[in-house]
């Protein structure tokens, strides 16, 4: 697996995360205990599957219904995760290529979303720059001070398009564009057949009466739904996107709102020099509280204290904005996040050579950090601020 990078500006050097899945290890903390009732609690151990993915998959196998499955949380693909799932079937211990089911005992409910106290991080961070290291100690100590802000990072917003957002279309009722980006535009994850199909797609549209043979049984199926609607195809089409995927772009447009919500409380409040800009690939921008390099002493102290100051001024929390999503039977939750975390137990190693990047003339450096976040929160946050 090629190593991803963490996106940031384009003066900064990119660090490299996931060189292999064992780099980067998530670890669920708490949730329920088995005692007794109707649901079987397992332990889900996985490398290289995503959490939605490899459920949809292991129903079919199994014989399950995908509904019949309860998650606390979500895990990347790109990782080594453990996690709690149920099941209102008992199939006893289970295990296949790159991902095992261990039976706890049984539960009486069914795990739900943040079901969890959170999550435990060990990340293997590599290709870093001297210039990275020299700063790693003052932003260690500034992180411990301020906390971070609880950004929804770029792993949210992998539908986005250009910079747009399906999820916003559907808000807006713009069921067509919605559509379009996803029937036409290709994503980077997309395979050749799907490629294909899009490229296709792109060709003939908006009049896909006209379509040929399709590979890819998701855009087959959305096609259909266009077709053999009398009224409103594109909505009939949306409706044809398998629920999980219809709830990830609510998602993205509801978290990109509430970055957006974030964003204008620490503008009012830091000064433009104050603030650490990081660019996602999505086109969204983070910004993070920081004593930027060049002062010292007396004069950065100060500096220091006044940005903690100014953090706590920030609402402990900002709503998750919601619509009416009935008529497309859409779902947002009704809640508010918190504004600023302090990942728990941070420790980093001392950092040492990278033996995978750099050369004789631009050495790069390897270190290991390992922390625990409440649910929700993205380790690759704690990231950019630490290297970016």
């Amino acid at each position: 697996m090629n190593s991803k990078a963490v996106g940031s500006t384009r003066r900064d050097h990119l660090v490299k995360l996931r060189s292999s899945p064992e780099e980067f290890r998530v670890d669920e903390v708490g949730g329920p205990q088995a005692t007794e009732g109707e649901f079987t609690l397992y332990r889900l151990e996985k490398t290289g599957h995503d959490t939605l993915a490899l459920l949809a998959r292991l129903s079919n196998e199994l014989g399950v219904k995908r509904s019949d499955w309860g998650t606390a949380g979500l895990k990347d693909r790109h990782a080594v995760t453990t996690q709690l799932v149920t099941l209102s079937t008992d199939l006893g211990d289970r295990w296949g290529e790159g991902w095992s089911l261990t039976r706890l005992g049984s539960v009486a409910e069914r795990l739900r979303s943040g079901d969890h106290d959170g999550n435990r991080f060990t990340l293997v961070i590599r290709d870093i720059t001297p210039e990275q290291v020299q700063r790693l100690e003052g932003r260690l100590d500034q992180l411990d001070r301020h906390g971070i802000p609880n950004w929804f990072d770029s792993q949210r917003f992998g539908s986005a398009v250009n910079g747009e957002l399906p999820g916003a279309a559907i808000i807006e009722r713009n069921f067509e564009r919605a559509m379009g980006l996803y029937l036409t535009e290709a994503h980077p994850s997309d395979r050749a057949g799907p490629r294909r199909d899009k490229r296709h797609l792109s060709q003939i549209w908006p009049n896909l009466h006209g379509v040929g043979r399709l590979e890819h049984k998701p855009l087959i199926r959305c096609v259909s739904a266009w077709r053999r609607a009398e009224t409103e195809p594109w909505k009939a089409a949306y409706l044809a996107i398998p629920r999980d995927l219809r709830g990830m772009w609510l998602s993205a447009w509801q978290s990109r709102d509430w970055n957006r919500q974030l964003t204008k409380e620490l503008e009012g409040l830091f000064e433009d020099h104050l603030l650490q800009r990081v660019e996602l690939n999505s086109g969204d921008v983070l910004s993070y509280p920081n004593a930027p390099p060049g002062k010292s002493g007396v004069s950065k102290h100060s500096l220091i204290e006044d940005i903690s100051r100014n953090i706590q001024k920030i609402p402990a929390t900002l709503p998750m904005r919601v619509e009416d999503l009935s008529d497309v039977e859409g779902f947002l939750t009704d809640h508010s996040r918190d504004t600023v975390i302090h990942p728990g137990d941070l420790k980093c190693s001392s950092p040492q050579r990278d033996e995978r990047n750099g050369n004789s003339r631009n050495k790069r450096s390897k270190c290991t950090l390992s922390f625990s976040l409440p649910p929700g929160a993205y380790a690759t946050n704690v990231v950019k601020r630490l290297f970016h």
